[in-house]
């Protein structure tokens, strides 16, 4: 059932190419990755991973996958959705649980982008033209761990821009 929440093969996007993959560390894990349709124009690209294993963890990640379906469409803010998503789930985790998640908007026609971060390991981008790979840090603190006070606080979008031959890796 889990493995149906996740995407079976990567949209097909002119100019891009896309892929993802999930191996849990057990049969059920928190770990997530998705490409949402935003509009015409952009595409979202997540990654998240719910802290423990298992059942408990496998539950707030079907969670997550929910709300972050629900505020991103039509919503070119990474961080905006990051702060809806937030304050949606923040009341229903449990102390010791928070999710990671990093997001990011493309704009498909430009190659202009927006990430933000919530506390998850930072992108890394491999520039073509200079041979370069550079680490995209903007600051952000895990969903769950603040109503949004401090959350909303930390949590900005980060622009950046593709080249050709570039490639981002969200681990």
């Amino acid at each position: 059932i889990q493995k149906i929440l996740l995407p079976s093969d990567a949209p097909e996007l002119a100019g891009y190419e896309l892929g993802g993959l999930n191996l849990p560390a057990r049969t059920l894990s928190g770990d997530y990755f998705d490409f949402l349709p935003i509009d015409d124009d952009h595409i979202g690209i997540a990654i998240a991973d719910v802290s423990g294993k298992g059942v408990p963890a496998s539950l707030i990640m079907a969670m997550c996958r929910s709300a972050l379906r629900s505020h991103s469409r039509g919503e070119l803010s990474p961080a905006s959705v990051l702060r809806s998503v937030n304050r949606q789930l923040y009341p229903d985790m449990k102390e010791d649980m928070f999710i990671s998640m990093a997001y990011v908007v493309l704009n498909r026609h430009t190659g202009e982008a927006l990430l933000a971060r919530a506390g998850h390991d930072a992108p890394l981008i491999f520039r073509a033209a200079t041979g370069g790979v550079e680490c995209l840090n903007p600051k952000g603190m895990a969903v769950g761990i603040d109503s949004g006070g401090v959350f909303d606080r930390f949590c900005a979008d980060f622009p950046f821009r593709f080249g050709p031959g570039d490639l981002l890796l969200l681990y």
